[in-house]
């Protein structure tokens, strides 16, 4: 007999102040019970043509084990790569059509922290690297990769180092579509000119809220579902 997993889905509406929806991300989360996660998120967005598909398992303490990414923009494939993350390497086999064929080994010092695939829900989860006990101090993010340093992820994927620096701010309460939440307050400056206001409910670092005010833009949580266990455990 084994125990099932927590399991929870959500869509994230992509919304410009201007224009209105421009985009949308829905997604999926399995938790077995030593705590390890796995995130399936489809993202669209309509202003690029971008289509990014993205399968993410992160251990219980939000490091990255494994991902699977895929990228296409007006339906053609930009690159698809599975890439593999342990105590002392980061790993890719990589196709792109802008650099063929791939293969990737970069040494780490200790298990890469987050792998920045792009999705909202895996730019939330930067924030489970950042403690609260530190309000209002730039924490920067290090041991961490990106698929893309191109807007929108539009590239890759291929695995770069990437710092990302973070600072706590506090709680808040934050309403969206898909609700009312007791949220945990933090922002990511990108170094770029714009500073990502996030706002999450830790634990599961639900993405509830994103924000980038130079720009004009949000990401707001818009559905939202926590299934419970099955009564009948799977038979092996």
């Amino acid at each position: 007999m084994s125990e099932l997993s927590r399991f929870f889905r959500g869509t994230i509406s992509y919304v410009d102040d201007a224009v209105g929806i421009t985009g949308r991300e829905v997604f999926t989360v399995s938790v077995d019970p030593s705590g390890t996660r796995t995130l399936r998120a489809l993202c669209e967005m309509d202003n690029l043509g971008l289509v990014r598909d993205v399968t993410y398992t992160v251990n219980e303490r939000f490091e990255a084990i494994d991902a699977y990414v895929r990228v296409a923009a007006n339906g053609r494939t930009i690159g698809s790569g599975w890439f593999r993350f342990a105590d002392t390497h980061a790993e890719g086999e990589i196709f792109t059509a802008a650099e063929g064929r791939l293969s990737q080994r970069i040494a780490t010092t200790g298990r890469a922290r987050l792998f920045g695939t792009h999705p909202i829900c895996v730019d939330i989860w930067k924030c489970a690297h950042t403690p609260a006990e530190r309000p209002g101090e730039l924490q920067p993010l290090t041991n961490c990769f990106s698929s893309s340093l191109a807007l929108g992820g539009a590239s890759g994927p291929i695995m770069v180092a990437k710092t990302y620096d973070m600072t706590y701010r506090g709680p808040q309460q934050v309403t969206v579509p898909a609700g009312t939440f007791d949220c945990e307050h933090y922002t990511w400056d990108t170094g770029t000119g714009r500073t990502l206001f996030m706002y999450t409910v830790p634990s599961d670092w639900l993405p509830i809220r994103t924000e980038v005010p130079e720009v004009g833009r949000r990401y707001e949580l818009v559905e939202f579902e926590e299934l419970a266990p099955a009564a009948t455990a799977l038979k092996r």
